[in-house]
């Protein structure tokens, strides 16, 4: 009988062992689950609270011009300028831009924008062309349309 009580307690040992077990594990995915659900909520507050800075886009007339070489290609942009809402002068800003990318367009030759590389090259002269333009104010440029006839 002494095998018997043994094998009888060590079988009850290893129920509440078990138990205990479970009970831990579930007492510490509940706690790490709710401290996941507070940090997000804490991070999705604070995303709210921080507003990003507003800008506005300035549309730029249509430009069409010929290119620099050859001569007798044409080329259309339209454009839009990024610029802080509260700029006091935007449209002035908008027109020496727009100005500023005309005489740009007639210096350019097509070797040059051909490709994807050389119309991010491209862009990337607009986009300076334009910051210096806008003494600073511009943040950057969109090219909504180019059209090489």
């Amino acid at each position: 009988m002494t095998d018997e009580a043994s094998s009888k307690g060590a079988l009850v040992g290893v129920v509440i062992g078990t138990l205990a077990a479970a009970g831990g594990g579930f007492g510490f995915a509940t706690l790490v689950l709710n401290q996941a659900d507070c940090s997000a909520s804490s991070a999705a507050a604070s995303a709210k609270e921080q507003k990003a800075p507003e800008r506005r886009i300035w549309p730029l007339q249509s430009i069409v011009t010929n290119l620099g070489s050859p001569a007798e290609t044409y080329v259309r942009l339209e454009a839009g300028i990024v610029l802080d809402p509260a700029t006091p002068d935007a449209d002035a800003i908008a027109a020496g831009v727009a100005t500023d990318f005309l005489a740009y367009l007639r210096t350019v030759s097509l070797a040059e924008i051909q490709g994807p590389t050389g119309f991010q090259y491209f862009r990337e002269d607009l986009k300076r062309h334009a910051i210096k333009q806008g003494r600073g104010k511009v943040l950057d440029v969109y090219i909504t349309g180019f059209v090489i006839e």
